[in-house]
């Protein structure tokens, strides 16, 4: 992923010096990372509104004649007018590992759903993964479409290049699940074979009873003889 430029500043730490920001139309953050210690800074509110919307995570500014790489780490949203109040964004180097999320997009059709009714479950939306900056991506696509039903995906099932998931191997990214309709009407063809055999015993065990009262009458004329 390309780092996109953005113009940042440096300002006054503190409340006061935030509020002031905001109303010169810039949001006010904190930029920090590597044993340095945090800078208050301030960027262009529009241009930063941009930045976030075209889901870009590299950022580069100058501060103090200086060309930084920076991670856009967290920032924070008015309730009321959703305009963003403030962003942590962290120092990066190009030649070192950092974990950060991505969200997970899901293509194609699973075969069990299109062949046998069933229905696609998503259990995870994002990836903690691990990797260069340069290499972080927008999103990681998951293709669907050899799964049957009763089956799913795990972690351990996925490889992306030079990107390690940190998430637990044995956790389920997705799955396709039998509908409750159709797994009632399994259940009783499972259970149907055994039926005939229960009442087929039973009708053994009644026709029994009836000859042992047959046979009795029989047995008592023959002694009377």
């Amino acid at each position: 992923m390309e780092a996109v430029a953005l113009k940042a500043e440096r300002r006054e730490a503190g409340k006061h010096s935030a509020k002031k920001s905001r109303k010169a139309g810039k949001v006010p953050g904190i930029f920090y990372g590597f044993g340095q210690e945090n800078v208050a800074i301030e960027f262009d509110a529009p241009s930063l509104v941009k930045f976030l919307q075209q889901e870009h995570t590299l950022v580069t500014f100058n501060l103090d004649g200086k060309e930084l790489k920076a991670l856009v780490r967290d920032f924070d949203k008015d309730p009321v007018t959703g305009q963003i109040t403030h962003v942590d964004v962290m120092s990066v180097r190009m030649d070192r590992p950092i974990d950060v999320y991505v969200p997970i997009v899901f293509t194609g059709t699973p075969i069990g759903v299109k062949t046998k009714g069933g229905i696609f479950q998503h259990d995870m939306t994002e990836f903690h993964i691990k990797c260069l900056p340069g290499n972080i991506p927008l999103h990681l696509e998951v293709n669907v479409d050899n799964i049957d039903i009763g089956h799913g995906i795990h972690v351990r099932d996925l490889k992306f290049d030079n990107i390690t998931i940190l998430n637990p191997a044995s956790e389920s990214v997705c799955t396709v699940v039998i509908p409750k309709a159709l797994e009632s009407i399994l259940a009783e063809a499972q259970a149907a074979p055994t039926e005939p055999e229960l009442v087929g015993a039973k009708a053994k065990e009644e026709g029994a009873a009836e000859e042992s009262k047959e046979a009795a009458p029989k047995a008592e004329k023959t002694e009377k003889k």
